[in-house]
């Protein structure tokens, strides 16, 4: 099975796939935009597949939206703070998140 089967595989069982996709792209990080991300996040929590999702967002690097239940302030915040400690993060469950840091942000 190629990367894209997988990635397509796990994307089809997805939340948000019958969401509308503008909640997940905010244009801009007030007003408005504060309550998309809200409801985003509403989604994500409830999603089975969430880890992948949110390992996919980090392995991309920068990519714009919110993916796993995090924007991409969040998972930069993320990223900086596994490379500081070395030690994975923690999902807002309390579970370790088994996420890779791409070796490019690891170069940072």
């Amino acid at each position: 099975m190629t990367e894209m089967d997988n990635r397509a595989s796990w994307w089809s069982r997805a939340a948000c796939a019958t969401a509308d996709p503008d909640l997940f792209f905010p244009i801009s990080h007030s007003g408005p935009a504060v309550r998309q991300v809200t409801r985003a996040k509403a989604i994500c929590a409830r999603c089975d597949i969430r880890r992948e999702c949110l390992r996919y967002a980090l392995d991309a690097g920068s990519i714009q939206g919110v993916w796993g239940g995090m924007t991409e302030a969040e998972r930069r915040r993320l990223l900086r703070r596994q490379r500081r400690t070395g030690v994975p993060a923690l999902s807002d469950d309390g579970a370790r998140v088994p996420v890779r840091v791409p070796e490019a942000a690891r170069a940072r």
